[in-house]
């Protein structure tokens, strides 16, 4: 029985999946995507925010008062 549907994945049949149009994105590769989470712990100045912004791309300084003192004051998420 290895022909068991997961219906959270997304069905790759090979006969129509074009490689060159695959993205991370697509349906195909995505819910594939293993989940991980990730958190940081430090002190004020040490490269947090910078680690989080170098894996997920999110800048987590988003407010006024953070950007003028270079330090992430609200806590927030990265996906």
């Amino acid at each position: 029985e290895g022909n068991v549907r997961q219906q959270h994945l997304a069905v790759q049949d090979l006969d129509k999946i074009k490689p060159e149009e695959l993205t991370p994105l697509t349906p195909e590769v995505i819910s594939r995507q293993a989940t991980i989470n990730v958190g940081t712990i430090g002190h004020v100045a040490h490269g947090k925010s910078t680690v989080v912004k170098s894996l997920s791309g999110v800048k987590t300084v988003r407010f006024k008062n953070e950007l003028e003192r270079n330090i992430t004051i609200k806590l927030g998420y990265a996906n």
